[in-house]
Parts: C-alpha cells; sequence; structure tokens
C-alpha cells in the first residue's frame, strides 16, 4: 500500500495512503484526543441511528427530522490549511500541514467538551482536593448525584478534560433521573453516565457482531439502549 507523507504540528509524518489523520497521529506517538473512536473499532462519525431504542423497558422514538448520523465528539479537531475538521474523518493526503495544537483548535475542543459535560458529572473534575479523595465525604458539599463515578481514579474522559482543559463557563451538570438498570443478568447500566460516543454499540455490533445495543438520536441528543426491551429480549450473548 502506497503510503503519504505529511506534518502534524511540524513534525514530518509517514501514513498508509487511505488512512485518517487520527491514525497517522496516532501511529507518529502524536496524542489527538477523542473519545468516540477507539484504535479497535471502525469509525463512530457517519453511523446511522435507529428509528427508536429501549431504556429500561422504555421505548424511545428518535427525532422525526433533522440528521439521524452520528456526528462523532468533536474533540479531534484538528487545523488543516485555516479550516478545523475532525481528525477522526480527514484522510490524511500528501503535503498537508495540520495543526493540533493552535488556539481555534483548543477553543474548538473545549467548547465541545462543555457540552458533554453539561449532561455528564463532573464536579471532581473541578474541585482542588480531588487527588486522594474517597468520593464520599466531600468536603464542599456537592450532592452526590453531580459528584463523578466510582472509576474516577482511572478515567479516560477525567485524562481527555484534563488534556483539552475545561471552560470557567461550562455549565453545571443538573442531573436528570435517568434508569440505572441493575435487573438485567449481564451489565449494569447507569445512563446518566452515558456520554453517547457509541462505543459500546460498536463492540456489541463489530466486535461480537450481536447488535443488541443501538442508539437513536432524541432531542438532539444521541441516546443509547438496547434494540429491544431488554439485553435478553435484543439477543445479547456475553
Amino acid at each position: 500500500m502506497s503510503q503519504v507523507s505529511l506534518t502534524i504540528d511540524g513534525a514530518q509524518v509517514t501514513a498508509q495512503s487511505g488512512a485518517s489523520l487520527l491514525e497517522a497521529a496516532r501511529s507518529a506517538g502524536i496524542y489527538i484526543p477523542g473519545l468516540c473512536s477507539h484504535p479497535s473499532l471502525p469509525p463512530a462519525r457517519g453511523k446511522t441511528a435507529l428509528p427508536a431504542i429501549w431504556r429500561d423497558g422504555r421505548v424511545i422514538q428518535g427525532d422525526a427530522s433533522g440528521s439521524m448520523e452520528f456526528g462523532g465528539c468533536g474533540l479531534c479537531s484538528v487545523e488543516v490549511d485555516g479550516e478545523l475538521v475532525s481528525a477522526c474523518a480527514t484522510s490524511a493526503g500528501e503535503g498537508l500541514q495540520v495543526q493540533s495544537r493552535s488556539p481555534c483548535v483548543k477553543a474548538r475542543r473545549q467548547e465541545r467538551l462543555a457540552e458533554i459535560l453539561a449532561d455528564h458529572p463532573h464536579a471532581c473534575l473541578l474541585c482542588q482536593n480531588r487527588e486522594g479523595c474517597d468520593r464520599i465525604a466531600c468536603s464542599f458539599n456537592v450532592p452526590v448525584p453531580e459528584r463523578c463515578c466510582v472509576k474516577f481514579s482511572n478515567c479516560e474522559l477525567r485524562r481527555v478534560a484534563d488534556y483539552i482543559g475545561i471552560k470557567p463557563d461550562t455549565p453545571r451538570y443538573v442531573p436528570r433521573d435517568l434508569p440505572v438498570v441493575q435487573n438485567d443478568p449481564l451489565f449494569t447500566r447507569n445512563y446518566n453516565l452515558c456520554i453517547g460516543c457509541t462505543r459500546c454499540v460498536r463492540v456489541c455490533a463489530d466486535v461480537r457482531g450481536v447488535e443488541a445495543l443501538g442508539f437513536t438520536i432524541a432531542g438532539g441528543r444521541v441516546v443509547v439502549g438496547t434494540t429491544a426491551s431488554s439485553l435478553p429480549e435484543s439477543e445479547c450473548k456475553f
């Protein structure tokens, strides 16, 4: 397979023809943040949503109008010839000059991160006492639903947020009291923590070949759930 040569942040990078800018950066050891992409999964951007999904036995219908394609997390934005593009959806081309740390890239990523955090608990990400905190006895009396989860010490969202930086005017998270499904035999799912990255959907479909999980777009949000009323009804195989 032929190769192309490009520069990322001034570094000369060689990539396989047809590779995305994100793949080219990864192969060169250059970090570009992202939450929907994963090296072992097919691209998320452009996946088509289902008309409806299920959460805790309740069907959620997708929007009747508007795009039903997944637009990606938006955190892998880079600058090419003065234009902001998604690194996961842009092919590495011969001679491209890519900037992954320019001011406009940083601003765009912070805007998108703020949108994600508005729907996800993040008080602990901003706390000056977060290191070593057990998340139980909160010095600032943050309500429990607004605190980060038990994975806080090993959280990918935390690492991405630390790299991108959280805007001071990021909206406070307002709990939405979404279902916490504990009665399925295979997984416990807390939908209050879902950021709509669709990784679980692609693992189920593209790694397991089952398609027990899916997503729709409702109220402008990516909503992940089962494709039938429960995991067993969705023919989940684990």
